[in-house]
């Protein structure tokens, strides 16, 4: 299997994971564990990029230790998949639904014209 090179500091394009592959996560660290598989990464890179000590990482990943919710968001991006939050929208009877650009840029417009007027 071919994988992506990936430049240092560069984000991968975000896409849905395969519903039935979270479908099948029972926690939320499966949804960990199929995200940085999906990837073709390795929890001791994941680790590193991410800033996590390589002891931490290994006992989060056995379940012995919490994920830092902060690092999620970075973990997805650098992964390319956002396994995490769909299991959990999931988990909420929801799915996810990715903004157009257009959507974004009207919404970031209307947050400026209320700082504006602010």
């Amino acid at each position: 299997m071919q994988r992506e090179i990936r430049v240092l500091g560069e984000a991968r394009a975000l896409k849905d994971a395969p519903a039935e592959l979270v479908s099948m996560c029972r926690t939320g660290l499966d949804a960990i564990h199929l995200c940085i598989q999906l990837s073709g990464y390795g929890h001791y890179f994941i680790a590193e990029e991410l800033g996590i000590d390589k002891g931490h990482m290994s006992r989060m990943m056995q379940g012995k230790a919490g994920f830092p919710t902060d690092k999620r968001i970075k973990l997805m991006e650098l992964c390319g998949n956002r396994a995490p939050v769909q299991f959990e929208a999931l988990g909420v009877g929801c799915e996810l639904v990715e903004l157009s650009k257009d959507a974004q840029i009207r919404a970031l417009e209307k947050q400026l014209a209320a700082l504006k007027a602010a």
